[in-house]
């Protein structure tokens, strides 16, 4: 009796243990709240799982892809912990009419297999469905009510206050607009070829290119200043000649003999920089600036006969190269 009562003892707690095991394993359902909708009507799908402490992952609707299209799955909520259970809830919206067989849902997890859901029907009936036309309201004919100034007076209103306000503004301002004067502006006079040649040459001065290592640029510029004076003013083609050539066209001009000198001097001596890389103290461009005004208006530009006799008899620095250059 004894060995009986032990045994019986032993089954009960093995099918007591058997059934707290298979109680504490995962599972997941599905519910639709309501089950039953209309057409452009929404449902709830709840998502139940328990046997779970850590919070399951997504849910997977592919196997809802032939039935029912997951683009009208318009809400989800996030995984929630009520007591021993983990809950979601989706909002699922119908447009056509049908009985629907929803195979089960796949629930990931962190670990482990997916949990399946059980299946779900749903009935979506068309808007309106089983409503007899009796009951719908009669349909009436729309009656306008007629027009009267009265709709309009807000619109008057404002454009009447638009009048009030032209008409101060207008009165306010009477009398001081400024009569309008047409003036005939006289074209600008062209600069003469002695004012632009001496304009150039102020420009270059200001740049002082020599200081800035840039001795041949600088007599490249001082040497087209004067052959376009030249060109401009007498009429030949100093731009296109040599030194020796414009040499002798300037002995066709009204210059003096001593200006036509001291003209292809200028002319030289810049041929000299460009073409043989001769080198001047600075006096010596300072000099050569103020000789080339003289030149262009005599008497106006002339500087102290002690600068002009010791810059432009002082030999350059630099010794000019061996062999002919040829001139500009």
């Amino acid at each position: 009796m004894k060995n009986r009562f032990f045994l019986r003892f032993a089954q009960l707690a093995t099918g007591l243990l058997t059934t707290c095991h298979l109680s504490a394993q995962p599972k997941a359902i599905a519910f639709l709240q309501p089950v039953r909708i209309e057409t452009g009507d929404t449902t709830g799908l709840l998502i139940l799982v328990s046997g779970l402490s850590a919070e399951p992952k997504d849910v997977d609707f592919s196997s809802w892809a032939s039935v029912f299209s997951t683009t009208n799955i318009i809400g989800r909520s996030e995984w929630r912990r009520s007591g021993a259970q983990w809950t979601r809830r989706f909002t699922l919206i119908a447009f056509d009419s049908a009985t629907l067989e929803l195979p089960y849902l796949n629930v990931q997890l962190a670990t482990g297999k997916p949990l399946q859901t059980n299946g779900l029907t749903l009935t979506v009936f068309p808007s309106g469905g089983g409503r007899e036309i009796k009951d719908m309201a009669r349909i009436r004919d729309i009656h306008r009510e007629p027009e009267s100034w009265l709709d309009y007076w807000p619109w008057a209103g404002i454009f009447l206050l638009g009048l009030v306000l032209l008409g101060w503004w207008l009165r306010k301002n009477q009398g001081k607009i400024p009569p309008i004067v047409l003036q005939n502006q006289a074209s600008p006079r062209p600069l003469s070829a002695t004012e632009l040649a001496l304009q150039k040459l102020a420009q270059l001065q200001q740049k002082q290119l020599w200081k800035q290592d840039q001795s041949k640029e600088h007599y490249a510029e001082l040497s087209l200043i004067l052959r376009t004076y030249l060109e401009t003013r007498y009429g030949f083609a100093a731009l296109e000649s040599t030194s020796t050539e414009i040499k002798k066209m300037l002995q066709t001009t009204d210059l003096s003999p001593e200006a036509c000198v001291e003209l292809n001097e200028l002319l030289q001596k810049s041929d000299l920089v460009k073409y043989a890389q001769s080198q001047y103290e600075e006096a010596m461009h300072e000099a050569l600036l103020v000789k080339a005004r003289e030149l262009l208006l005599p008497g106006k530009a002339k500087p102290p006969d002690s600068i002009i006799k010791s810059t432009l008899e002082k030999p350059h620095r630099t010794a000019i190269k061996s062999g002919k250059h040829k001139p500009l």
